[in-house]
């Protein structure tokens, strides 16, 4: 049976006021999932607009996080953008944004006004700190989130005792942020769906890093302060003569003394017992001896090995091998969409396989202001006349070429 577009959210109209990462992936995910999405910007619109490289007028960050969307551009500080946007509300069933906390309110779009002009409307507010507490005014992007969450601390501990942090190459706390603030957007349809009630939903990137910790916070409380270091599962990969090879080396102990031909290690009293081997210091010595076993191998002969005894393994690869690598290509997780005027381009798709629906892009992203007429005048029955003195007033934005 052929597959067919996922259209699951395909009555629920989501105003996305957000910008950037937090926001934008979130959407982006109930995009994929058939929600109408409309994104709604000022001035010269999402920064990311800007970011190369680029096709045309499309930037590949934005393209990834906005495909499938609609554009509304609007002046968001004159009153009259504003108006518009509270009409468009009275139409949907969710509003998001990542403002800093407060900038909702001042601009006359804060929850209780939205309550009065559609008392069913789900609010989610992502944002660094919260909607509430200490450091809620803060101004907060992923680096300094994930410093103060206590990653970047875990990162360099696991380097060495004098390592600078790393820092990351993904940005964790927008995109755990993104994916908490799905889970309680479908949760919260859900739930008016029952009552039909509205909501406000806090979503703190903070918040969702600390969630999705692992358990290193939680075996710094069980150790009562004792230990403050990732756990032994998570070591830098196995050098070998080609590459690097990352390897379950704490969690299939007992396989991999067989696999590196050391069953020896079995009966060392540094390694008999769990508690033994999950010890700092002996866990350093036996990753010591299996790095001295992988050194003068090839990922190729390590991986025959591995795969013998059955060890999760896998190689370092490069982008390019990402990009081209056999089981992603196969899962879909890169699919074509057609950017108009500058032809088919590759993105990352949304990682849901659900049966007969296929999940993923429902379309280009817009181009800023590229459904003002269709929403102005098809969705909110404005004359072409009102929509020509909006645009001579400086109220609506436009992005021009392709």
């Amino acid at each position: 049976m052929p597959l067919i577009k996922c259209k699951w959210l395909q009555k629920i109209r989501i105003v996305d006021l957000s910008r950037v990462l937090s926001g934008p992936f979130c959407t982006r995910m109930l995009a994929d999932l058939g929600a109408e999405i409309i994104k709604v910007e000022s001035g010269s619109g999402d920064p990311t607009r800007q970011y190369p490289p680029a096709r045309g007028a499309y930037g590949h960050y934005f393209t990834q996080f906005n495909a499938g969307k609609k554009s509304l551009g609007l002046n968001l500080r004159h009153p009259k953008g504003v108006e518009i946007v509270k009409r468009l509300i009275s139409l949907s069933d969710v509003v998001l944004e990542n403002f800093r906390p407060g900038v909702l309110d001042k601009m006359g779009l804060g929850y209780s006004v939205l309550k009065q002009v559609n008392p069913r409307i789900i609010l989610c507010s992502i944002s660094g700190f919260g909607q509430t507490g200490p450091e809620r005014d803060r101004l907060a992007y992923t680096d300094n989130i994930q410093a103060y969450s206590g990653m970047d601390y875990i990162a360099a501990k696991m380097i060495g005792p004098d390592a600078d942090p790393p820092g990351y190459p993904y940005s964790f706390g927008d995109t755990y942020a993104s994916l908490n603030a799905a889970i309680a957007i479908l949760g919260a349809l859900l739930h008016r769906e029952f009552t039909g009630e509205g909501e406000a939903i806090d979503i703190s990137m903070l918040d969702c890093v600390l969630a999705a910790n692992d358990s290193t916070l939680e075996k710094h409380i069980f150790s009562e302060g004792q230990l403050d270091t990732a756990g032994i599962a998570f070591r830098p990969p196995l050098r070998v003569k080609d590459g690097h090879m990352a390897a379950a080396l704490a969690m299939q102990f007992e396989r991999v003394t067989e696999a590196i031909g050391r069953p020896d290690l079995l009966e060392d009293k540094r390694f008999k017992t769990m508690e033994e081997r999950h010890k700092g210091e002996n866990f350093d010595e036996y990753l010591q001896i299996v790095k001295e076993w992988a050194r003068d191998k090839t990922i190729e002969e390590v991986s025959q090995i591995f795969e013998k005894y059955d060890i999760p393994y896998g190689r370092v690869n490069t982008i390019e091998e990402v990009i081209n690598s056999p089981v992603v290509n196969y899962r879909d997780m890169l699919v074509y969409m057609e950017l108009p005027n500058n032809g088919p381009v590759r993105v990352v798709n949304t990682p849901f396989k659900v049966g007969r629906h296929a999940c993923g892009p429902q379309g280009p992203p817009p181009r800023l202001g590229e459904h003002n007429q269709e929403i102005l005048n098809g969705l909110l029955k404005l004359s072409k006349e009102e929509i020509a003195a909006l645009d001579r007033e400086g109220i609506l934005v436009e992005q021009k070429g392709s």
